[in-house]
């Protein structure tokens, strides 16, 4: 199965393209945002080619995309990621004048995030760090199930006027609750999921690392191996089950592994032994 099928994404541009004679200059217009594929010479026969997005002005919207670019043999791809900003999100040498060229997007969730820093009807009780005033509603918080989060609910029920955090830094704080409260949903992307599994993690909140769980398991590109560490990491239960499900003969969890090795680079020696418990591989086997 191609890349584009597995991401199921119908390509926006899939060309053969001189660099030299006709250059390289598309813009696309997906959900506010403005991407844009161009290339520059760098010297003879070296080109540069860039993917960048841009928020088209006036707009609020933030993305959740998969996307994916393929220059000739090479595919860079990326599930789950999130637009905010305007930036460049590849930027690849080739030493081809002629090249094929395929990139495609769908978009996976379309967001509009609050400010947790202004107090609105839902959100009326204040949480202090550092020096930045949040406003949450520590019944939603509640729903998620942690310590932490219920201490604010207690707080709020004795009627204390506000509660100060001290056990986050001011930027954890509002990743957390960027996460949690400013949208709809608990928003788990590529680019938050390993800082806000860490705090989830310490705080033992149960609904983000549900939240988690679902993410890694939706993933369609992370190698099961890689799956098994996050799971084991983040305590991930269902990632960890459906994998071992999935590979039940020992020969093929082997041959999972010395795929993962061999695609990374490593020796059996740099997993972790949980990992290869999970896989039920000893120190007795001999990888290849």
């Amino acid at each position: 199965m191609s890349i584009k099928d597995k991401l199921n994404i119908l390509p926006l541009f899939d060309k053969d393209v001189d660099l030299e004679i006709c250059g390289l200059d598309e813009t696309f217009d997906e959900y506010c945002f403005d991407i844009s594929i161009n290339a520059k010479k760098l010297e003879e026969n070296k080109y540069v080619i860039i993917l960048k997005v841009t928020p088209q002005e006036g707009t609020n919207y933030e993305l959740i995309v998969d996307y994916f670019l393929m220059i000739n043999e090479k595919c860079f791809t990326k599930e789950r990621d999130y637009w905010k900003k305007k930036e460049v999100l590849e930027n690849v040498i080739v030493s081809e004048t002629k090249v094929r060229i395929c990139f495609g997007v769908s978009v996976k969730q379309a967001l509009i995030a609050e400010n947790l820093t202004q107090k609105t009807s839902f959100r009326y009780y204040r949480i202090l760090c550092a020096g930045t005033t949040f406003y949450i509603n520590p019944t939603f918080l509640k729903k998620l199930e942690c310590s932490l989060f219920t201490k604010w609910y207690n707080d709020e029920v004795t009627h204390e006027s506000c509660t100060i955090v001290q056990e986050l830094t001011e930027d954890e704080l509002a990743l957390l609750l960027n996460a949690c409260c400013g949208y709809s949903s608990i928003v788990i992307h590529s680019r938050n999921i390993y800082e806000i599994g860490e705090i989830a993690l310490q705080f033992r909140i149960v609904g983000v690392i549900r939240a988690i769980d679902a993410h890694v398991r939706s993933l369609k590109f992370m190698h099961p191996v890689r799956k098994l560490e996050m799971a084991l990491f983040f305590r991930l239960t269902q990632v960890a089950d459906e994998i071992i499900r999935e590979y039940k003969n020992s020969m093929e969890r082997l041959n999972l592994l010395h795929e993962y090795l061999k695609e990374n680079g490593e020796e059996m020696c740099d997993m972790h032994p949980d990992v290869l418990k999970m896989l039920d591989i000893y120190d007795d086997y001999i990888v290849l």
